[in-house]
């Protein structure tokens, strides 16, 4: 086979987000193909300090931990042989890395192309650009570079730890930027694409959520705008157990006020009103509309005389855990749906019930006293443990007679 003619100069590309992967037109070389999490760590390592030389007591300190080998200077050596071995058989007879006096360093002379980079150099300039189409451009290929994580296969290394939340938290802070200039130039598609290539690496942010919501609505999409603020609301309570912010509930309010924005009569208004069926038990809603209706019934208490009680019903395991361990939230999860059954089915068909938190219910108890409503609840915790049955979780619960307003 004929040997590879060496270039002169040799240009490498390399990815760092999403995955690693050093490449050109002659070959590539990846987590697969190195086959050694050792040979992967000190060459990331390497090119992302490539600027500088690494003592070699710096690399022993993030290849093996205190004690790990008992010869710490002669395994990396040995890695280092390995390593410029790996690089050769692939792009040839290159000095890659450069000894010196108890150091080493990335060849300047290998010209490298590196995604992280020309990200940084995006993010950092986009808001310098001198036209707005620049900007835009500029922001664009920020997040188009921004692939996933840093690094995600040495996601447990510290230095990769720190560097990953700089990333992402520059990653975040542009798709800001971008969507608030898409949204101030009009190009509301524009700002779906981006907020929902977001979500795929933060799902949790408020702030992005309420972008997408504001662009659906612009582009009269608001049938999918009322399933997206729905599908967020179960996801922030499921996963992190919070209520929508404040801004996202009044996008949620203006929703429900556009969908009602044009004439009609007042048969055709009721037949909307109406229920599909029969109501079967409580009137189970979110936070928004159960805040509405709080701030009525209590109106209403006041001019008729009738008292109103608020309960607030919480579940806690019946066994030490932490709220930090996964089994915690899977046990919550599971015995938060036994009693929304258990509400839904023993609850009055006027009495209100709202999820309030990843471990609470909220109940309105309209024209009924302390003692009724402390009676009612007690008759729900005696159902609720006869469908509970594994004896999981405990049942508590508060009651105070709504305020006026």
């Amino acid at each position: 086979m004929k040997k590879k003619e060496r270039k002169l100069y040799l240009k490498l590309n390399v990815r760092m987000f999403g995955e690693f992967r050093i490449s050109n037109e002659d070959g590539m070389l990846n987590t697969e193909s190195i086959r050694s999490e050792m040979l992967t760590r000190l060459l990331t390592y390497m090119l992302c300090h490539r600027n500088k030389r690494l003592t070699a007591q710096e690399l022993i300190d993030v290849l093996w931990s205190e004690n790990e080998s008992e010869n710490p200077i002669g395994a990396l050596k040995n890695l280092m042989y390995r390593l410029r071995n790996c690089l050769k058989k692939v792009w040839g007879d290159y000095e890659f890395i450069l000894t010196g006096k108890g150091t080493y360093k990335w060849n300047p002379e290998i010209v490298l192309n590196v995604d992280t980079e020309k990200f940084e150099y995006c993010c950092k300039n986009m808001i310098n650009a001198e036209s707005v189409e620049e900007q835009l451009w500029m922001g664009k290929k920020a997040i188009e570079l921004y692939q996933g994580v840093f690094l995600p296969k040495l996601s447990e290394e510290y230095w990769v730890i720190s560097m990953s939340t700089y990333y992402h938290s520059m990653y975040l802070d542009i798709v800001k930027k971008l969507v608030r200039l898409m949204e101030k130039e009009k190009r509301y598609s524009e700002v779906e694409e981006v907020c929902q290539k977001a979500f795929k690496t933060e799902p949790l942010d408020e702030e992005i959520h309420c972008f997408m919501l504001r662009a659906l609505i612009a582009n009269n999409k608001q049938k999918l705008a009322l399933e997206h603020y729905k599908q967020t609301e179960r996801y922030l309570y499921d996963v992190i157990g919070v209520r929508p912010s404040k801004e996202m509930q009044e996008i949620y309010e203006k929703l429900q006020q556009i969908q009602h924005d044009h004439e009609s009569n007042i048969d055709v208004i009721q037949e909307e009103l109406k229920e599909q069926k029969l109501p079967s038990g409580a009137f189970l809603c979110e936070y928004g509309v159960f805040r509405k209706i709080y701030i009525l019934e209590s109106r209403s208490g006041k001019r008729m005389g009738i008292s109103v009680h608020l309960v607030l019903i919480s579940l806690q395991p019946n066994f030490q855990i932490s709220k930090e361990d996964g089994s915690y939230l899977n046990v919550i999860r599971e015995e938060m749906e036994v009693l929304k059954t258990t509400l839904l089915n023993c609850m009055r068909s006027s009495d209100v019930i709202c999820k309030y938190s990843v471990n609470q219910f909220l109940v309105m108890l309209p024209a009924c006293k302390y003692e009724d409503a402390k009676m009612v609840i007690e008759r729900l915790k005696d159902q609720f443990y006869k469908m509970e049955k594994t004896n999981k979780v405990i049942l508590q619960y508060s009651i105070c007679e709504i305020d006026d307003i």
